[in-house]
């Protein structure tokens, strides 16, 4: 019989006031900085997928989940498959890192690249990331290239590295005073109350890690101390500060309830479906710095704005690390034509495909600035790029089909507008005729941004994203008595 597979763990020592019985800190190497350091890299698509595998809670991420499911329920909207592909499973454009790490959740596929069937003969020199595509010629891009790349992955972080953890995932470099100064910080003054705790963490246990993180904002002592069910940190919500401006507009028609203000669903085309189908491409990180470093996701800020201050070269694997972290960027093919966000996809290169004379179909293909070739064997090559996906005509421009009206529900659920759709919901939220009213609004970078950080934080993404625009004066003298 085979030897029983040992599941790989990653152990962690915590500091905890049992008088409290709360975390103090933990101290940590690279492993588990790694895992944190890794969920900032993931885009929101895959985050909405794999938390729906965690032991923790019933209680969602927001509108993550409702978002994520209406791209399964208007599958047949889509324009392509490799629509539904790309946001359903939307790549990280740190795939190679994340799978270098000792326990990794993100499941995304490494990336790969097609070329046209009928190459060499076909003139385009187009490659794409996905299998279903159409070079220029009408041929399929479905021959598969191997990829020879120079680098070399070891996750995030230095190997012989410590850290120090604070309870809301601050992530501190491990220095003489660090564990002390923490001490006296965290307001410990008997050490006979602080006890030392190891836990061991499982692949399992990290999706429990990543879904309290976006939760909580004590996230060791609710992951590893309390045994309730895990519940919401409940905070008003307070709009992002915009430093980023967008030409980008979309219209919407909302229609909201007049006695409180609620949005109970807004109504628009295809480039309000596409706007938020688009959150689920983003790196979480992503989101985290186009809303300032104040997402107020959980424990996500503490973590984020930790990195700023790293050694790059002291700790940290690469030089270009901190950049990767603080600003993760879209996968290679993955921006829309028109994002209003300030978000940007990942430099693709120039590709070369190297030959040899007399066998032209095996040859691999390399990245022009990560090789060169001496010309030893008579190679030669051929200049490559992306191809434009043709979603929509010559670029990304969206995702659904039309022309066509949809709506979203204040907690983003997304389907295909009809009269009674309308009506249903209106029932269902026992909402009379005679207390509804209509706006016609514009969405632009402001609101946008509103939107997506509501949609992380709580179930009204649209009431409090678009709240600045819809508050009527009678709503406005009711929570002033109330």
């Amino acid at each position: 019989m085979p030897a029983t597979q040992i599941e790989e763990q990653v152990s962690l020592k915590l500091l905890v006031n049992e008088k409290t019985n709360k975390v103090i800190l933990a101290e940590a190497g690279k492993d588990f900085v790694d895992i944190l350091f890794s969920f900032l890299t993931m885009p929101l698509g895959n985050i909405a997928r794999l938390v729906q595998e965690s032991d923790i809670g019933p209680v969602g991420v927001g509108c993550l989940s409702s978002l994520y499911a209406s791209v399964t329920n208007l599958r047949k909207c889509l324009l392509t498959v490799t629509c539904e592909e790309m946001l359903l499973r939307p790549r990280n454009s740190s795939v190679e890192y994340c799978r270098s790490l000792k326990l990794n959740i993100d499941d995304t596929e490494p990336l790969k690249y097609f070329m046209c069937t009928n190459f060499p003969r076909c003139s385009h020199g187009l490659l794409s990331t996905f299998k279903n595509e159409r070079c220029n010629c009408g041929n399929l891009l479905a021959h598969a290239v191997s990829v020879k790349r120079g680098e070399v992955y070891n996750g995030f972080v230095k190997d012989i590295a410590t850290f120090i953890v604070m309870d809301d995932l601050v992530v501190i470099p491990n220095a003489m005073d660090t564990s002390f100064g923490v001490l006296q910080k965290c307001g410990v003054k008997r050490l006979s109350s602080v006890q030392e705790m190891t836990v061991n963490i499982t692949k399992k246990k990290v999706l429990d890690l990543l879904k309290c993180a976006l939760l909580s904002k004590s996230t060791l002592t609710d992951l590893f101390l309390v045994k309730e069910p895990l519940l919401n940190n409940k905070s008003s919500f307070d709009p992002p500060i915009v430093q980023n401006s967008s030409t980008i507009q979309i219209k919407v028609k909302v229609v909201m309830r007049k006695s409180d203000g609620k949005v109970l669903f807004a109504q628009g085309e295809e480039d309000f479906a596409d706007f938020l189908f688009s959150f689920l491409t983003f790196p979480l990180g992503g989101v985290v710095r186009m809303l300032g470093g104040h997402s107020s996701i959980g424990s996500i800020d503490g973590l984020y704005n930790s990195i700023d201050g790293f050694n790059e070269n002291k700790y940290l694997v690469a030089k270009e690390m901190k950049n990767r972290l603080v600003d993760p960027v879209l996968a290679p093919q993955f921006k829309l034509n028109l994002q209003m966000f300030p978000i940007h996809e990942q430099a693709s290169p120039y590709y070369r495909y190297y030959q040899r004379s007399g066998n032209i179909d095996r040859s691999p293909l390399y990245i022009a600035n990560g090789y060169r070739s001496n010309n030893k064997n008579n190679e030669t090559y051929k200049v490559m790029k992306l191809v434009d996906l043709k979603s929509s005509g010559g670029s990304l421009k969206g995702y659904v089909k039309g022309p066509a009206l949809f709506m979203a529900t204040d907690d983003l659920v997304v389907e295909q507008m009809s009269p009674i759709s309308g009506v249903s919901l209106l029932k269902r939220l026992k909402t009379p005729m005679n207390d509804v009213e209509e706006k016609i609004v514009t969405i632009g970078i402001k609101e946008g941004l509103s939107i997506l950080k509501a949609s992380l934080t709580s179930r009204s993404a649209l009431t409090n994203g678009l709240g600045h625009l819809l508050l009527l004066p009678e709503v406005m003298e009711q929570k002033w008595y109330h």
